[in-house]
């Protein structure tokens, strides 16, 4: 029977059907799906990020009536990538934690690319806030920094089914700004597992290329020696450095510089920053950016018992109040500074910065609506 499609459709899919069923991944083939393009019961609604390997669309699911996203593998790539895209499914299908996105299925596009049906989050990921509102307060990237700690002891100590065989403990490799979403009800999401790995054993083969991005990886992970779980902690610190000062801990353009600034330890200390920061939370910070792993936290829970230590000492809020307070209203966490007369710390409005003011929904708009116009990434990072 004769396919007739409307001329929007035939010019974006005017391919030879049996060509595209027998190589779907060359690059002529096909094309991202568009604004009102369906998905099996899913129908496009925005392009929210955007990366080398996939695009990530904002979707209306018709049959149950909610709104997810869906990541979908770009044609034209090489086994390893096609790879890695199902491993990321088969680990997040493993997965039931809070703070950590959840997968509902995998489908495929007419022209056969597979697709992820993901969690949607309403909300701003940690990269747009920093860009938008500059350093955050004290209580708020510790945090959110907790409930990352939280995802990453799950991840950490679980038991994976993969390819037939049981791993234990799992390996993010990608902590970053761009992988950790806050909705605006104030959950903290870890997400984009494209190239997590179990501890102990590597999957694909990537050969001489360093996966991840350059600014937040870990010393080993620089240099090729063998990781475990404390890589993701390094990691961690370094994103947990940027939210609470508003810079990066390696701010180096050239892999030599980052490689050569990393191997030695060398980052700016907190304390230079003239803002005021416990004595504890400068201990959290050399500890988990230790150059060797062995000096680092043990875990991400011991990492996560220090951030609540020091979270106590300067708000009285838990730690998901903290963030849903700031995903309200960003002035309604103050700074704080260290009272003179005491070791306790006081709240200090000081002088507010304009632009943390900034509702975060609006920042969230803004952010979808870069990432449609020049594919930016933006509220759902796409691993490179």
């Amino acid at each position: 029977m004769e396919k007739h499609l409307d001329p929007k459709s035939q010019q974006r899919y005017s391919v030879n059907e049996a060509a595209a069923a027998a190589n779907p991944y060359n690059e002529k083939l096909t094309v991202m799906p568009a604004v009102g393009d369906k998905l099996g019961p899913n129908t496009i609604q925005a392009l929210i990020g955007e990366g080398g390997s996939s695009s990530v669309f904002k979707v209306w699911h018709g049959e149950l009536e909610v709104v997810r996203a869906v990541k979908i593998l770009k044609q034209g790539f090489k086994a390893d990538a096609r790879e890695r895209f199902f491993t990321e499914a088969k680990i997040l299908a493993d997965i039931r934690h809070p703070n950590i996105t959840d997968i509902f299925g995998i489908g495929y596009t007419d022209e056969q690319v597979p697709y992820l049906e993901l969690e949607y989050v309403d909300g701003v990921s940690i990269k747009d806030m920093l860009t938008a509102g500059g350093k955050m307060p004290v209580a708020a990237g510790l945090a959110i920094a907790y409930f990352v700690c939280q995802a990453l002891h799950y991840s950490h100590i679980k038991d994976y089914t993969l390819y037939g065989k049981i791993y234990r403990g799992l390996i993010h490799r990608d902590i970053k700004p761009e992988n950790i979403l806050v909705s605006m009800d104030g959950g903290v999401k870890l997400m984009d597992f494209g190239i997590a790995r179990p501890s102990e054993v590597s999957l694909h083969t990537v050969g001489a290329k360093v996966m991840g991005t350059l600014v937040y990886l870990s010393p080993e992970q620089l240099s090729g020696q063998a990781l475990d779980h404390r890589s993701d902690i390094f990691s961690l610190g370094t994103v947990l450095y940027e939210m609470i000062t508003g810079s990066r801990a390696f701010p180096q353009k050239t892999l030599t510089e980052i490689v050569q600034k990393k191997s030695a330890g060398q980052y700016r200390s907190i304390t230079s920053y003239g803002i005021p920061f416990p004595d504890r939370l400068v201990r959290v910070m050399e500890k988990s950016l230790s150059v060797d792993p062995a000096d680092r936290y043990s875990s991400a829970s011991e990492m996560g018992a220090a951030i609540y230590g020091v979270l106590k000492e300067v708000s009285d809020l838990s730690p998901y109040d903290v963030v849903a307070s700031y995903m309200k209203d960003p002035l309604s966490i103050p700074e704080w500074k260290p009272s003179a007369q005491s070791k306790e710390y006081v709240f200090a409005a000081g002088e507010p910065n304009k632009k943390a003011g900034l509702p975060w929904a609006l920042i969230a708009t803004a952010a979808a609506a870069g990432a449609a116009a020049v594919g930016i990434m933006s509220l759902f990072f796409v691993g490179s």
